[in-house]
């Protein structure tokens, strides 16, 4: 046994040197600007580009799919009346819980799979997204609703949350930390600007069915892209560390405890898989008190659109073109919020106290920065529900909408702000923790908000349901940060006293 140990140090400390060798060569190329040549080079930044692809074709049917969903129940797809109201709401409640589920059941083999290959999760996202417009254009040509509809379980394979893991895990692999939640942040920047785009273009059409072809064309455009762009496998040394690592962590278990942390039947293995991305709330149960913030968050922002945009075209007759300008003024609010918050303001911060004050660390500086923003963006969000509530004419509509559009960030602040307590591969289970919360509350949305919406009609009570959530969102990240703040400190202090001695 003793043996057997002093040979897995040996191993682990020559992948360890194997590792450090390859990053030192990878540093080395993109010094000299060959970041696309060599086997184990890679930058996270050629991933950028996928975030908007991905957002402008998702876009492209995001207004025009709920109208067509009105042409199919209602004989009067422009003023939907009584009963065929509440048969609208249900089916796309219903619908969407559907595909929600499939997305939380797929996080666990993605986050798997995103740690050897990341070329191949963006790969089958790709694919299985790109179905969905499929679905929706054969369910439009054959007049049938249960066709239309089934493209929301390929929208549940390939959810918004499950792309955003599958990007930031691979941001998570750069060694700055203001660098990850710079990127963190622009990618979700670039997601909004591709959000925004794409559903005006698609709103000049008067066939709303264009919408369907752009978002397959732009999809194809994406995975050209994604073949030619970018490198498939993370560094082989790193692979075989983390691979090293955790077979040491399963050696050191007790026998017992090894049969049953590791199943041997199928499906025992595959619920395994789909529960490990909550391993990191099992080992630090104080840090799920952020992910019930996200979780929370994630109950509003999983429907809210959906039932918005039900509301408005219930309430107000707004067809695929009025529901694109709602789409687009609040992804383009939100792309300009994260820019100003991201690039502008610390710049311009910068330029004028730089004589007067001293500059905080990059990442303790970074990780306060995106806590204010977070509890910012989700007081906005409430504040901007209850007027929505309240909203009697279109013009409202369109002015609380660019209100609410400031809570949209309000991922990405939680997920950089999280990460930067983590170190190493950490980042990556600590992602995949939050994706878990959101992809449940994901689930949990369309129950809680469509339910109520399908029961109320057309007034406005679903969203101050929504606030009450929102401002429970509010209390448990302000708990959660200061606990995380009050941990960070402890160790930082106890770091300080062992420097010392």
């Amino acid at each position: 046994m003793e043996r057997d140990e002093t040979v897995h140090d040996e191993t682990t400390t020559l992948l360890e040197n194997e590792y450090q060798q390859e990053q030192g060569l990878h540093e080395s190329c993109s010094q000299n600007g060959n970041e696309d040549q060599g086997v184990g080079s890679f930058s996270p930044e050629y991933i950028l580009p996928l975030a908007l692809f991905a957002a402008l074709a998702m876009a492209s049917t995001a207004a025009t799919e709920y109208f067509a969903y009105a042409t199919l129940l209602c004989k009067d797809p422009r003023q939907c009346e009584g009963g065929e109201t509440s048969k609208y709401a249900g089916f796309i409640a219903a619908a969407t819980s559907v595909a929600n589920i499939l997305g939380m059941l797929a996080l666990g083999p993605l986050q798997k799979l995103s740690t050897i290959n990341r070329k191949l999760g963006l790969l089958l996202w790709m694919c299985c997204r790109s179905m969905s417009a499929v679905m929706l254009l054969l369910g439009v040509y054959s007049n049938s609703i249960y066709v239309a509809l089934f493209g929301r379980v390929f929208e549940g394979l390939a959810s918004d949350n499950l792309l955003h893991f599958t990007l930031n895990a691979v941001y998570t692999q750069s060694s700055n930390q203001k660098k990850i939640s710079s990127l963190i942040g622009y990618s979700l920047a670039l997601y909004m600007v591709g959000i925004s785009v794409s559903p005006f273009v698609a709103g000049l059409f008067k066939n709303f069915t264009v919408s369907f072809f752009m978002a397959l064309g732009i999809f194809g455009f994406a995975v050209a892209y994604l073949q030619l762009c970018v490198t498939s496998r993370t560094p082989k040394g790193k692979a075989r560390l983390e691979n090293s690592s955790r077979q040491a962590d399963h050696r050191d278990r007790p026998s017992n405890m090894r049969t049953y942390g590791r199943p041997h039947n199928l499906v025992g293995r595959i619920s395994s898989t789909m529960v490990a991305p909550l391993r990191d709330f099992k080992n630090q149960p104080l840090h799920f008190v952020i992910g019930l913030s996200l979780f929370a968050y994630n109950i509003i922002q999983s429907y809210i659109f959906s039932a918005l945009l039900v509301h408005t075209s219930v309430k107000f007759g707004f067809t695929g073109r009025e529901n694109g300008f709602i789409i687009t003024i609040a992804h383009s609010v939100a792309a300009l919020y994260i820019f100003l918050n991201l690039y502008l303001i610390p710049r311009l911060l910068t330029s004028l106290f730089r004589t007067q004050m001293e500059i905080p660390e990059p990442q303790h500086y970074s990780g306060k920065r995106d806590a204010i923003f977070a509890l910012t963006s989700l007081t906005l969000q409430a504040l901007s529900l209850i007027a929505i509530g309240w909203s009697t004419k279109t013009w409202q509509v369109y002015a609380i909408t660019a209100l609410l559009a400031l809570g949209l960030p309000t991922p990405s602040f939680i997920k950089a702000y999280f990460v930067g307590h983590f170190e190493g591969s950490e980042k990556s289970a600590a992602l995949a923790s939050l994706a878990m919360m959101e992809a449940s509350a994901s689930v949990l949305g369309p129950m809680v908000l469509g339910g109520w919406q399908s029961f109320s009609g057309a007034g406005g009570g679903v969203f101050f349901v929504a606030a009450g959530i929102s401002g429970f969102s509010i209390v448990a990240f302000g708990v959660g940060s200061l606990i995380l703040s009050r941990k960070s400190g402890l160790y930082l202090g106890r770091e300080g006293m062992d420097n010392e001695s």
